[in-house]
């Protein structure tokens, strides 16, 4: 059966998954307008599958095997690539102008389809509201406006529970779902729900791996967990613990000299530790900085008197990876045994907490 690829991050919907993948697979393309057009085939990390032309639009090659991973074949005649997921299932490609990529691949495929047709209708029922929220603004009208945010939200909020129901029936195609982001985010309950419907066969695959490490990082995270006793170094070249930073609350700031909102945040923490710092409130600065020079400087001006470490290691910071961290700043403040009590407090929220527990 023939499938349109919808060419939006809808298109990460259509699946065809095998436990295990041995042996090559078919590509075949036929697209005459396209010509002699170059085509690639690439897989996450742009590795390059396949990298040859049409002859008079049309291809017949052999892939070398890949296991349940996104795979793109881009003709560049036609300028927007075909994204889909592989099992290593033979792959057939047509291109209508009308409706775009037509794709014939594996068997999951089949299961996907009601699930791509309401992304589909999701993505155009947002794209209305966009169009209306955007006239809503040139008339200056308010309510409406308001309207249509609530609105967008819950569309929102349906597509993720229709997204995390199909997930949670349909083994590592649902480890794919969730992974794409469709739908907002996903609880920590929701992940672990789906990461163990996933049947053992799959426990390989690059989806279930990458869903377990997501999993992880919120087990790691969570409140009411033990922070890990990492140590960096400080401004001054020495070895500091997490743990050996004093404080009946001590707040773990990821933070670094180049991020603006991290350093438009530091003012509001400066008050809040000069208030409550000879009350127990202490501060770690974790800097996600690799020029020394720029994170001494970021401190100095900022006046950051607590205590801060780093291993400059930009967005690789051991501490910060470990936690799962994607943007700064955030923070997480821990008890004097080293237990996360809460997780990125606005200044606001901070002092609330400190008024009412120091």
């Amino acid at each position: 059966m023939k499938k349109i690829i919808i060419l939006t991050a809808v298109a990460s919907f259509l699946f065809a998954c095998n436990s295990e993948v041995t042996e090559g697979f078919e590509l075949n393309i036929d697209i005459p307008s396209a010509g002699q057009s170059p085509v690639k085939v690439t897989i996450e990390g742009d590795s390059v599958l396949f990298d040859g032309n049409l002859t008079d639009g049309k291809l017949t090659a052999t892939i070398d095997p890949i296991d349940n991973q996104f795979a793109m074949v881009q003709v560049l005649e036609l300028g927007q690539p075909t994204v889909y997921y592989h099992d290593g299932s033979d792959v057939s490609i047509t291109f209508n102008e009308a409706t775009g990529f037509d794709v014939e691949a594996g068997i999951m495929n089949d299961s996907a389809d009601a699930l791509n047709a309401k992304g589909a209708f999701f993505g155009e029922t947002m794209q209305m509201l966009e169009q209306k929220y955007m006239q809503a603004m040139d008339s200056g009208d308010v309510q409406v406006q308001n309207e249509i945010r609530t609105e967008a939200m819950q569309l929102m909020e349906n597509q993720g529970k229709v997204n995390l129901d199909f997930a949670k029936r349909n083994d590592i195609l649902g480890a794919a779902i969730v992974l794409s982001g469709q739908g907002g985010d996903y609880s920590y309950e929701d992940l672990k729900a789906v990461l163990e419907q996933v049947s053992e066969p799959y426990h390989g695959a690059p989806d279930y791996i990458k869903l377990s490490e997501k999993v992880g990082v919120f087990e790691r995270s969570s409140i009411g967990t033990q922070f890990k006793d990492f140590s960096q170094a400080s401004p001054e070249g020495e070895a500091l613990s997490v743990l050996a930073v004093d404080g009946r609350y001590v707040l773990v700031d990821f933070w670094a000299s180049w991020c603006k909102p991290c350093r438009a945040a530091n003012p509001a923490l400066v008050a809040l530790y000069n208030t409550y710092s000879d009350k127990g409130f202490n501060i770690l600065g974790i800097s996600l900085d690799r020029d020394e020079n720029a994170w001494k400087q970021g401190i100095q001006e900022d006046g950051l008197t607590w205590p801060q470490v780093s291993d400059l290691k930009f967005w690789q910071n051991e501490i910060s990876t470990y936690y799962g961290i994607q943007f700064i700043p955030q923070n997480m403040l821990l008890d004097d045994d080293g237990i996360i009590v809460a997780k990125n407090l606005e200044p606001i929220e901070l002092e609330e907490f400190l008024a009412t527990n120091l």
